[in-house]
């Protein structure tokens, strides 16, 4: 049974379906990724509510509308961080499999195990595309004030942030576990 960090499905039952590839990654999903609009929405909608509290409700919720398909589209930049990452250090991803709460990164090991600096080099991947969308993002909203851009530079720049933590199946723990040897064995 393999359930990572804030995802909710057993990934090695669960049924996936092959959506599309892009770049020989297979992109599938869960019978329950369809459920992560709405989450990233209700995520929105709290977000929303901590911040426009003098807003109608009417007009939180289509904030948080926004906002979650602002979250959406971070999650879609991280993963996609990843995969050109992954072709880049020689370590190619296998499957991109979205599910209920977050897209995962699937790779194959093959025979070979890849070296600690494909590894990191893949695992880098998505907080990096974060961080330059985010930087990019505030670069906008300091040309045009236009505060969606401030909320979507936010989102990246605390998803690749919150992504480094040395957290079992997440991108910090492979990055500090391989420079600090706690994830390899003998």
């Amino acid at each position: 049974m393999s359930r990572p960090l804030l995802v909710f499905e057993d990934i090695d039952a669960v049924p996936r379906r092959r959506l599309f590839s892009i770049r020989n990654v297979s992109v599938m999903a869960t019978p329950y990724a369809w459920l992560s609009l709405p989450f990233f929405c209700v995520l929105g909608f709290l977000i929303s509510s901590g911040l426009e509290s003098e807003d109608s409700l009417m007009g939180r919720i289509v904030t948080g509308l926004g906002f979650g398909l602002l979250l959406s589209l971070t999650n879609t930049i991280h993963s996609a961080g990843h995969l050109v990452a992954a072709g880049m250090v020689g370590a190619p991803m296998e499957t991109l499999l979205l599910t209920s709460t977050r897209d995962v990164t699937l790779y194959h090991q093959g025979k070979a195990r890849p070296s600690k600096w494909m590894f990191i080099g893949r695992s880098l991947g998505g907080p990096i595309a974060n961080f330059a969308a985010g930087g990019v993002l505030f670069g906008l909203w300091y040309l045009s004030q236009i505060r969606w851009f401030l909320f979507f530079s936010g989102f990246n720049l605390a998803i690749g942030l919150w992504t480094l933590c040395p957290i079992p199946s997440m991108d910090g723990w492979v990055i500090w576990g391989e420079l600090f040897g706690f994830r390899r064995k003998g």
